[in-house]
Parts: structure tokens; sequence; C-alpha cells
């Protein structure tokens, strides 16, 4: 009879575990498993308290005197009592700096590690910068690591990982995506995400406008919110297209779904900030094209995967929203071709990109491990 294998999912999370990987591999792992959250060395379990974390963490500044590195080592500890606890065979890690973080005390338990590797990890160049050590010496280590696009894994063997610790995989499209039938008549871009530069949504806005020119029925939303969005706004204002424009705010999966289902076309303008961050792969572009929805976004990080230029979508140049807004027009006038973009990207993602091909691929790390 095969061992039974139990595993804990750390997130990076401080108040509670809300990762869209966390969420997923609580649900279709085949393992029995807990979740830890409150930090990068998680140690409260799922469903701790507001007040029992407060408790907890002024307990340790106390005793601590606000000392940094014997809270740490207390919440070291502590992290690995429950792992100890738990019998854990292996700790599946949320972010690559959660990995790097758990390490020291999962050696001393020795428990292998797996952790996803996003483009904010690797990319943003203060936070690459910050971990790169710790990365590197998570690659000694009984670790194997799954980053999300493929345009990381030349940076993984720079930091030490060989060939076999490394399993490319970005995070996929549920079901309920593949079953959604968009209204492809319904001249409605849609775009979902963070409001941040990385996602560069002024520049899909100065895009839209050019659209509107020639098809001034033509509609956007956006569902998410962040930092630019009052820039966002302005620019809408300024462009006098707020009748054609609107904000949803954060939205649930339900809503998603329903929205995806009233849209025709998702558009993502991504680009490198000067920062240095960059995406790994957008789950809302898997999640849309599951969908049935074509594709207009850049030539950007995972982007290039999981979007097959001139067959699923279209790809430009970053910052070359002028090219954004050409192909935006051209789908607008030929919908058909709308259709067949759709087809061949539902298609696609099916083959390569769904949750479950993910999460096998996941299930597949932790058994090699253990």
């Amino acid at each position: 009879m095969a061992k039974k294998i139990k595993i804990a999912i750390a997130t990076s999370h401080r108040f509670k575990p809300m990762g869209t990987f966390s969420k997923n591999y609580e649900e279709l792992l085949p393992f029995e498993k807990i979740t830890l959250f409150g930090g990068f060395l998680p140690y409260f379990y799922k469903g701790t308290s507001k007040f029992h974390q407060k408790i907890i963490r002024y307990f340790f500044t106390l005793i601590s005197f606000k000392n940094q590195k014997k809270i740490d080592e207390l919440i070291k500890n502590r992290f690995k009592k429950i792992l100890k606890k738990e019998n854990i065979d292996c700790v599946l890690a949320e972010f690559f700096y959660t990995g790097a973080s758990i390490k020291k005390a999962c050696e001393e338990l020795n428990i292998p590690i797996v952790c996803n590797v996003l483009g904010h990890d690797i990319n943003n160049t203060k936070e690459y910068n910050q971990y790169s050590e710790s990365y590197a010496k998570l690659a000694n280590y009984n670790s194997i690591v799954v980053p999300v696009a493929k345009n990381m894994i030349p940076k993984l063997k720079n930091l030490g990982y060989k060939d076999e610790q490394i399993v490319y995989s970005p995070l996929g499209a549920r079901d309920e995506f593949f079953e959604i039938m968009p209204n492809y008549s319904s001249k409605v871009f849609v775009a979902v995400g963070r409001f941040v530069k990385m996602k560069s949504p002024l520049s899909t806005i100065k895009a839209f406008n050019l659209v509107l020119q020639k098809h001034p029925d033509a509609k956007l939303f956006f569902a998410g919110d962040g930092v630019l969005y009052n820039e966002m706004v302005n620019l809408i204002e300024i462009l006098n297209i707020k009748n054609s424009v609107e904000f949803l705010g954060w939205i649930s999966q339900t809503q998603q779904t329903d929205l995806f289902a009233r849209s025709s076309i998702f558009v993502q303008h991504s680009i490198t900030t000067d920062e240095g961050d960059a995406e790994g792969t957008p789950v809302a572009i898997i999640e849309a094209s599951a969908s049935g929805l074509p594709i207009v976004s850049t030539k950007h990080g995972g982007i290039i995967d999981t979007v097959i230029n001139e067959k699923t979508g279209f790809l430009v140049e970053e910052n070359d929203w002028q090219s954004m807004a050409e192909k935006m027009i051209y789908l607008l006038d030929n919908p058909d071709k709308i259709k067949e973009m759709g087809k061949e990207g539902r298609k696609f993602i099916s083959e390569n990109f769904s949750m479950r091909k993910h999460v096998e691929t996941v299930r597949k790390c932790i058994e090699k491990l253990t």
C-alpha cells in the first residue's frame, strides 16, 4: 500500500490564506493537507482568528524585547513545531520567497519543499536583490521550483537550480471557464487585474480611445483596483470617453464568469517597468482564453507561451498601444475572426493550461520528493 502523504500549504499572506494557488491546492490536491499563513514564514493555521493572531504576535514581541532576530527564531520554532506535530511530509510554498524563508526550518526536520516562482519573485529588481541569496540556498536543498513562465528558467539555472529541480507549469483555468459562451457580437472589451504599472491600464485606455473613433458603440470593462485608478479615471475624463468605460471593482469568480459571458474580447497591455517588475503568466489571460475570448495583449513574460499570435489572439510590442488599437479594431471589423480565435484559444488552453493539469504537475513534484 502506498504511503499516505500529508502536506503543508504555506502562504505568505499575513492575516489570512487568500492566494489563488493555495485555494486550488486545498481543493484539488489528493493529499491530506493543512494550510498555514502569517508571513514569509507562516505560523498560523487556516481559521486562526485575528484576535488569537494578535495575542501571539504581542506575546512574541514582548518576550523578545523587540529583538527581530529573536522574533524570527520564535516564529521559526513555532512553524517547526506545527510541521512536526502534523507529521508533514512536504511543504508546498505559494511563492518563491516563502519557499526560501522556510528552508532552514524544513532542513532541520528533513522535509522537502516545492514552491511556485511568480513574476514578482524573480523579475522585480528590488525583490530579486533582496532574496537572491536565499533563493540560491534553496537550490542546494531537496526542493523543486515551479516557474509560471518559461523565461524564468535561465534565471533559476543561474541561481544554481538543476534541470530536474525546475518544472514549468503556470496556474491553469478551472473547469467552469471552459463552459462559458461569450457574446461575440457585444463589442465589449474586458480587462481583469490590478491597476499597476506592470499591467499598463493607461495604455489600454489609449488604445480603446482609438477604437471608439471607428466603433463608437464599443465598451470597455475594467475589473480590479489599484494605485493607478485615479490616473485612469482622469485620463478617461480627459479623453471624454467615460460613458464607454466602466469600472467594476474587484469581482468574485462567479461575477468573472458572468462578465466573460457578456464580453467578446480580452485585453491587457503588460509591460516591464523601470524597476524590472514583469508578469509571470497572467492567470486572467488563461481564464479568458479558456472562456473562448480572443486575446489582445503584448509580447511579454509568459503571455507569449499562452497566446498563439494571430491564431488565438494578437500580441504587440510593449508600449505600442497604437498597434494594440489596430488589432482591436481589426477584430471588431471581422466578427468571424473573433469566434475563430476564441475557439482556437479554448482548445489550446484546454490541452495545455487547465487547472487540473497544473495541479497534476504539482502532485507529481510532491510525490517525487517524498
